[in-house]
């Protein structure tokens, strides 16, 4: 090893020194349920209070299952009576929330609050007041639009309350740059695996991209997959796949079969 290269590899051994690419998380976080999230996330899960943004280029792409698994965490199902655990607010959900499937997921729905508004105002206030009162540990709430200042707002009212906020926004609102610790991009993948996994059994259906646009103590991570889609769901899916390959191997060996037996010359033919 050359003389330069021995000195660099002992100024990169200091603990006072960082990296570019290193990440250096200042706390461990929230278990996110999905393990290659957890580690592109760099501490453990999401952060454990602070606003978070969400940018989603269209619905039903597994924005709502990135959060069930904290969810179920937070308010299981199975909670004794009486417990002290907070409360999991939804506001403005752009549908109306189903308890049975909610329920489905191990989520304890009498521990959500549902909080519906007429105009951005009132949703930013309602927001607000939410976060600062730290009754509800994780909201989920879903803007058209977000400003600089109004980030700014939202971050010192989960400080005040020591609440996580798990914002959901479209992708144009991304362009902007917000003080806020976590920014992920979601959109569909452009790839489609039906192959099973034959350690598992089980299948990798309509994969979501996942960016991570910033992350506090670190760079913006690479590009991954995540399969978001419910576990039940899933296996249904893979049964229903499993069933069309079937059928449709049965209908090319009959096709082979027939095609077989009628061998056709043209005039060309001796």
């Amino acid at each position: 090893m050359a003389l330069a290269d021995l000195q660099l590899e002992r100024l990169l051994q200091r603990s006072d020194l960082w990296r570019g690419d290193a990440y250096h998380p200042l706390q461990m976080g929230l278990d996110s349920g999905y393990p290659e999230l957890n580690r592109h996330l760099g501490q453990g899960g999401w952060p454990s209070q602070g606003l978070c943004e969400i940018f989603c280029s269209s619905e039903g792409i597994g924005e709502l299952s990135l959060a069930l698994p904290l969810m179920r965490r937070l308010i299981p199902r199975q909670s004794r009576e009486g417990s002290s655990a907070g409360l999991v607010s939804l506001v403005t959900p752009p549908h109306v929330p189903y308890p049975q499937s909610l329920a489905m997921q191990g989520i304890d729905v009498s521990r959500l609050l549902w909080v519906d508004t007429q105009t951005p105002k009132e949703q930013l206030w309602a927001l607000e007041q939410i976060l600062t009162s730290g009754a509800s540990p994780l909201v989920l709430c879903w803007l058209e639009d977000l400003s600089v200042s109004q980030a700014r707002r939202l971050q010192l009212a989960c400080e005040k309350g020591e609440s996580l906020c798990l914002c959901y926004l479209p992708s144009k609102v991304k362009e902007q740059a917000h003080p806020v610790p976590l920014r992920i991009a979601l959109q569909p993948s452009t790839e489609t695996s039906t192959e099973a996994n034959t350690e598992t059994g089980n299948a990798r259906f309509f994969e979501t991209q996942v960016d991570i646009l910033k992350r506090r103590g670190g760079w913006p991570a690479p590009r991954f997959s995540l399969s978001l889609l419910p576990e039940l769901l899933a296996q249904s899916l893979m049964l229903d796949v499993t069933k069309l390959q079937e059928q449709d191997k049965r209908l090319e060996n009959e096709l082979n079969k027939q095609q077989s037996g009628q061998i056709l010359q043209g005039p060309w033919s001796a």
